[in-house]
């Protein structure tokens, strides 16, 4: 506890330090001043704990300093040591939040006790600050953990309406609208600082609200967004130039070069899952070509891109992205070629889904010729009734593999429960993608990944809370949980007890 004394009288500050030095081994006297003026500067500059000051003294007095340091907003108890026992002056100091009121001569032990009190005064409001702060730490942790997870949800799972709604209460913000940015850092093994890096940018310079996603494959995306109050931007050009000079300053600071594809900006939340994808591909797209760093996907991406796009949608399992990628590609065939050369080119783009098929194990053959066709209607119907064949047979191979991949993710999951699993981690050791992994695993078991996860480890809590005498922080930890209070509440959620409840009932009957 750090102490100032002001008194204009010497000795009575030479008898203050030494009651103090003598009796209080955890208080120690910083400052010492003969005024109220020096009181306040003394305030100022060494921010005592606690001042013992008198009232009565030359210029500035007692109350008066009292009164000037409150208003400077500086937090420190004040004891009155005054000659003077006058209601007025007690009034006056009560007012200001003076707690401790001594009169001279000041007894050795009165003084030693208001100290005391004071000093416990303070340890407990530093207790109290000090929990404060650190459940503010956790709170602001938790928080960022639900915007993650709400972020990965909202990238690679078909969320129902009323799931979004659900989420929206967690939140402490709304989607007005706003756009994903997908940065793909260079090979080097340095991505967690580059990462950092990034991270700092955004915020000092972000142009909009962000949240940042998981890294995954050197990838990281971004959501800038903007919530129902906050004024309008101009989307593509200002984050265009935000993502420039993000990818300028980053190849000049670390010699690399920085990818960062663009998606559309949208309205509405459900959209956001497009703007993800055209990100993803418009930053495959640059780092592919390496000549432009930063940039939205192309309006209208050669033939080859779209075939591209159309298989790399199939391979995910995404016909309805399919049919639109594959549908578009043969009108701009239709506009820009002869009939007869159209027919052939959807031919040949037909041969590579065959071929991406028999690659994944899908028996697929086709019946009709799209370069028979006798006009670009029924070119185009031939084409969607393919792709719908496709879609159909691509449906009982996953039906299939339910079997296969998705008892080895379970299996993977039963054994390493105990770990921070990622969907995106199971996702990698099955073989698949995340999208396509989180769809076929909420098909073939009716619940999330997430969900999925959590059975298991209550489960598993559930077991060790009857077979052993384990603390419930042991069980915590020992089924994947880092914080036994976040472990309480689910736990309490899933089953209507909290674990020590839930204990004391099995050892009832």
């Amino acid at each position: 506890m750090k102490v100032a004394i002001v008194d204009d009288e010497a000795l009575e500050r030479k008898a203050l330090r030494k009651m103090i030095g003598s009796h209080l081994p955890h208080a120690e006297v910083i400052a010492e001043g003969a005024n109220g003026r020096e009181a306040v500067e003394i305030a100022k500059q060494y921010r005592p704990d606690v001042m013992l000051i008198d009232i009565k003294m030359p210029g500035l007095d007692g109350l008066g300093a009292i009164e000037a340091i409150r208003q400077t907003g500086l937090d420190l108890q004040f004891i009155i040591v005054s000659a003077f026992d006058l209601f007025d002056y007690a009034k006056q100091a009560m007012r200001f939040g003076v707690k401790e009121y001594l009169l001279k001569p000041s007894r050795k032990e009165e003084v030693i006790s208001a100290l005391e009190r004071v000093g416990e005064e303070l340890e407990a409001k530093r207790k109290t600050e000090e929990k404060h702060r650190k459940l503010q730490e956790r709170i602001e942790q938790l928080q960022m953990l639900v915007e993650k997870e709400w972020l990965s949800v909202l990238m690679i799972e078909d969320v129902p309406a009323d799931e979004w709604e659900q989420w929206q209460e967690l939140l402490p913000f709304s989607v007005a609208s706003g756009m994903f940015i997908v940065v793909q850092f260079p090979n080097g093994g340095r991505t967690e600082e580059w990462k950092r890096w990034v991270e700092e940018r955004l915020g000092e310079r972000a142009p909009a609200r962000y949240i940042v996603g998981r890294l995954a494959n050197r990838r990281l995306p971004v959501l800038l967004f903007r919530s129902r109050d906050d004024g309008e931007i101009a989307w593509k050009p200002t984050v265009q130039s935000f993502a420039l000079d993000i990818a300028s300053q980053f190849a000049l600071r670390h010699g690399a070069p920085l990818y960062i594809g663009l998606g559309s900006p949208v309205s509405r939340l459900h959209e956001l899952r497009s703007s993800y994808y055209e990100a993803l591909s418009a930053v495959h797209y640059y780092a592919e070509r390496e000549k432009a760093r930063v940039g939205f996907l192309p309006a209208k991406p050669a033939r080859a891109e779209r075939e591209k796009q159309l298989l790399e949608a199939v391979r995910l399992g995404d016909i309805g992205q399919a049919r639109a990628i594959g549908l578009a590609y043969i009108d701009e065939l239709i506009a820009s070629h002869s009939l007869s050369a159209a027919g052939r080119k959807v031919d040949g783009m037909f041969v590579s889904l065959a071929r991406l098929l028999s690659e994944l194990g899908v028996r697929y053959e086709r019946t009709v010729s799209f370069s028979s066709c006798r006009s670009g209607a029924e070119l185009k119907q031939t084409a969607f009734d393919e792709l719908g064949r496709i879609a159909a047979d691509l449906e009982a191979w996953r039906q299939q593999q339910a079997h296969g991949k998705i008892g080895k993710a379970k299996d993977y999951i039963d054994r390493h429960y105990a770990e921070p699993l990622t969907l995106e981690e199971v996702a990698e050791h099955v073989g698949m993608s995340p999208y396509y992994f989180s769809k076929l695993f909420k098909e073939h078991f009716g619940i999330t990944f997430i969900d999925y996860v959590t059975n298991v480890r209550i489960e598993r809590a559930k077991e060790a809370l009857v077979r052993t005498d384990c603390s419930l922080k042991e069980i915590c930890f020992s089924v994947g949980y880092n914080d036994p209070n976040y472990f309480s509440r689910v736990f309490k959620k899933q089953t209507g007890w909290s674990p020590s409840e839930y204990r004391k009932q099995l050892q009832v009957r």
